[in-house]
């Protein structure tokens, strides 16, 4: 049953010094109150009172009811002071009220997470204004105080309104809530055999692991190595559950990759958005994407180019049409200021159609016309300006982020889909597993990303994927990853428009800055064809900072 909370007030009562207890009248709490010896009802003051003394006092405590210390109280009847905070017997514990034994009232109570604290003298008050966080309650003439390990001590040894025992009382209650008992297990590959155990909280139980065989642990990580054997890792998390620990395990593999439609979902949707009268095309159009396993961001770019294409030659069927009408349609994107990339785009998706699907030996491919091909130069950044956007990134996750790309050339998808058993510690390597065009490589990995992994793996105990989600459990978004390299270039002070692709273009421009033979620049960026690798000379200031002006040749003479 929920008490009213008895508000406790000193007075002066026909001539004698009284307790005033003012509570709304209930069986209970006025059968607990009558029988403190010396109790007497006012009518004066509509309330029960006891004597100003000790013994009246501790009787009063052991009855274990809620109440607050008043300083002062209206005139007029007595009316019941109401309490808002909600406080009941069930808030307020026995064993959660502490006072002092002498009736000055000093009071001390704990209710998770706060200390209220009432009567102290001047010399109490500048005392307790060491602890951070406390604030003075007007309403109820308290102090607030934040209930944790260092107000108690303070509480305890220097205001000294505590006893020893209710400090240890207090001591075991306070540690959980503050700091709860907490075994976390995770892998790491810089130990492939062995499970990783972090122990932290109030009180946590360190002599168990100490019987576990061949067991050891890093002081400068501060983690355990177990042996990954499921019989002792099964054996460690139910003793720690046992012992209400709480128990995280990062060790199984569970993983979600980021969320795609299945050829058959894609199929679906895009024949929704088609309409009926040119389905006879598209539908073994993507039919043909789907059987030669094409991407699932291809097959929507060709079938987005191609439908748009079928759609402007009717009534004619794309069956019926031939080269001229192609090159039309194309003029007809240019007009409209199509960049070159887009027009490329549409020659390929077409072409696709008439080479692949319905198989014309007669419709004169090599008539379609392509855009005349410019020359264009990826952006590049110096080597200062990719030192100032790993400098100025605070974020541990980004920072690596950052490393991953710029230290190994990859791409965005391909950071994306780096699992934790992808980082071959003892050879050195990072595996890139199914790369563009479904291509795998091993890249060399950096040093510096290496130790960057030894804090990473430990602070974010990733379970599957290098870089995971907000959910712990799928990828990281690519979305995510281009808003941190947008964000570090600008806070470096930047000014080109960088992206993830940017830092893929500085690493290979800067390998070759360096010496490094274009074969070996291939292989590391996964390039098909050493033409599209040779670009990179194009940007390199390894040749031409040895060239010498004629000028300077002038002047010389």
């Amino acid at each position: 049953m929920n008490l009213t909370m008895i508000s406790v007030l000193k007075i002066e009562h026909k001539g004698d010094t009284r307790i005033l207890l003012i509570f709304s009248l209930n069986d209970e709490t006025k059968a607990k109150i009558k029988a403190i010896s010396g109790s007497l009802y006012s009518s004066t003051h509509t309330a029960w009172h006891i004597p100003y003394t000790k013994e009246s006092w501790k009787e009063f405590l052991k009855l274990d009811l809620p109440y607050q210390i008043q300083t002062t109280r209206t005139t007029g009847s007595a009316k019941p002071i109401s309490d808002n905070t909600g406080s009941t017997i069930a808030d307020v514990p026995p064993h959660c009220t502490e006072q002092a034994a002498d009736p000055t009232f000093v009071s001390i109570r704990y209710n998770h997470p706060h200390f209220y604290v009432s009567g102290l003298d001047a010399g109490q008050s500048i005392a307790i204004k060491k602890i951070a966080g406390l604030y003075w309650n007007q309403r109820y003439k308290n102090w607030v105080i934040p209930a944790n390990p260092t107000s108690l001590e303070i509480l305890s040894k220097y205001v000294q309104i505590i006893s020893q025992e209710r400090y240890q009382q207090w001591a075991k209650l306070i540690g959980p809530q503050n700091d709860p008992p907490t075994c976390i297990l995770y892998s790491s590959p810089e130990h492939p055999d062995q499970v990783l155990l972090q122990l932290t909280g109030y009180n946590i139980d360190i002599d168990f692991l100490k019987h576990i065989p061949e067991r050891s642990y890093n002081k400068d990580g501060r983690y355990w190595l177990i042996p990954s054997n499921p019989d002792i890792v099964h054996r460690i998390t139910e003793h720690y559950k046992a012992k209400d620990t709480k128990v995280i395990s990062r060790v199984k593999l569970q993983y979600l990759k980021k969320k795609e439609r299945t050829y058959a979902e894609l199929k679906k949707y895009l024949l929704t958005k088609s309409a009926e009268d040119i389905q006879y095309a598209t539908l073994p159009y993507i039919d043909t994407l789907i059987t030669q396993k094409y991407s699932i961001s291809t097959i929507r770019e060709y079938y987005s180019r191609f439908s748009t294409f079928v759609c402007d030659i009717l009534p004619l069927k794309s069956d019926e049409t031939d080269a001229s009408k192609v090159n039309d349609f194309l003029c007809k994107i240019s007009e409209a200021n199509g960049s070159e990339s887009l027009l490329n785009s549409y020659v390929n998706a077409i072409k696709f159609y008439y080479e692949k699907v319905i198989l014309r030996p007669e419709f004169n491919i090599q008539n379609i016309k392509r855009p005349r091909k410019g020359h264009y130069l990826p952006k590049v950044l110096s080597v200062q300006q990719v030192d100032g956007m790993l400098r100025v990134t605070e974020n541990l996750k980004h920072i690596a982020i950052l490393y991953a790309l710029y230290g190994h050339g990859v791409r965005l998808n391909e950071v994306l889909c780096i699992r934790l058993d992808d980082l071959l510690w003892d050879r050195n390597q990072i595996f890139v597993d199914s790369g563009k065009g479904n291509k795998d490589r091993y890249v060399p990995m950096s040093q510096e990303f290496k130790s960057l992994m030894q804090l990473y793996i430990h602070e974010y105990k990733p379970q599957y994927w290098l870089f995971e989600g907000q959910d712990q459990k799928s990828q990281y978004s690519d979305r995510s990853v281009q808003e941190v390299v947008r964000k570090a270039a600008k806070k470096a002070g930047v000014t080109i428009r960088v992206t993830p692709h940017t830092l893929r273009h500085s690493y290979a421009t800067h390998l070759v800055d360096v010496g490094t033979q274009l074969p070996y620049v291939k292989e590391l960026l996964g390039h098909n064809d050493i033409k599209t690798t040779m670009i990179y000379t194009h940007v390199t200031t390894a040749s031409i900072e040895n060239v010498v002006s004629p000028l300077d040749r002038l002047r010389r003479k």
